[in-house]
């Protein structure tokens, strides 16, 4: 992704027109929309298919059969384009947006990347006629390409310019809300990192002791030097102290080695009596995490656990 694109310059600029199709609109435009007008939020945005505008617009996205981020042209209609990921997903008008701001607008190329993963490319996939998996016969996934695709009137509504601009317009305040809550959230677990990178290894590393609480899953399942912990420790926003078993893998149900059975689904007292300790708070029944009410408490109930 450019760090300082001529994308990104030009929508430093104030004013500016941007152009895209007229018509039905879909995920792809959509969302392309929503970056740029994150990047500059009065930036025009014109619906058109007239050569004229399209020559003389600034930026044009998803329409106008030209690839060209010099000249901030960003189609993929054309038959000799051939712009696609390492993994062989096709950028869409949206992917060429997000290659061009995305460093710029998350304020790094990690978590710029993490949204490409997360939200991008599966935009991408479904506009380029990629399918990512298979659906249940019965059931039908409403991704976030369908949900955009909803907000175009239907056959039964006004389907005049007019309202087909501000049915845009509505899609894409809705887009740029879903965009910044992907960035905050893709910034949100490249600090995580941080965090758990300063948490103190104990129990010959099978123990992760974090002072503060965050995201700790994606950070200890990928990396080797903790690839012996068993069980983290962090703090909750009431005052309580968690004991969690570390899952087999990302999204796993099962654990490295789950709490005492002993303990599944008690709380309070009658937790206290089993673990032999006082002020547990409670073990769900998973035995995938447990609480207690000071962090000595918990270091004690994962000792327990470990030795079980």
């Amino acid at each position: 992704m450019s760090k300082v694109s001529n994308l990104y310059t030009i929508l430093q600029g104030l004013g500016g027109v941007a152009v895209t199709h007229s018509g039905s609109f879909h995920a792809d435009d959509v969302l392309a929309a929503a970056a740029l007008r994150l990047a500059n939020p009065s930036l025009t945005i014109l619906r058109t298919r007239d050569q004229e505008q399209l020559d003389v617009a600034d930026i044009v996205f998803d329409v106008g059969r030209v690839f060209d981020p010099a000249a901030c042209r960003f189609d993929h209609h054309q038959l000799e384009y051939q712009e696609a990921r390492n993994n062989s997903i096709p950028f869409s008008s949206f992917g060429l947006i997000w290659r061009e701001l995305g460093t710029a607008l998350c304020g790094s190329a990690a978590a710029a990347s993490r949204v490409d993963r997360w939200l991008v490319q599966g935009v991408d996939a479904v506009d380029c006629g990629i399918t990512l998996s298979k659906e249940h016969p019965s059931v039908t996934v409403m991704s976030i390409s369908s949900v955009i695709g909803s907000f175009n009137p239907g056959w039964q509504d006004d389907t005049s310019p007019k309202a087909m601009n501000e049915a845009f317009e509505q899609a894409v305040i809705w887009a740029k809300a879903v965009l910044q809550n992907t960035i905050r959230e893709a910034n949100g677990l490249e600090a995580a990192r941080a965090v758990v990178e300063q948490g103190v290894l104990l129990e010959t590393g099978r123990l992760l002791v974090l002072d503060s609480y965050a995201p700790w899953k994606e950070v200890v399942l990928g990396s080797p030097e903790y690839e012996h912990v068993l069980y983290v420790i962090s703090p909750d926003t009431q005052a309580k102290w968690h004991v969690h078993a570390v899952p087999d893998y990302a999204g796993s149900f099962n654990n490295r080695k789950s709490l005492p059975a002993a303990w599944a689904g008690l709380d309070g007292e009658e937790l206290d009596n089993v673990v032999g300790i006082k002020n547990c708070v409670f073990c769900h029944r998973g035995r995938f995490v447990a609480g207690h009410r000071t962090k000595d408490g918990a270091m004690e109930m994962t000792r327990l656990a470990l030795r079980d």
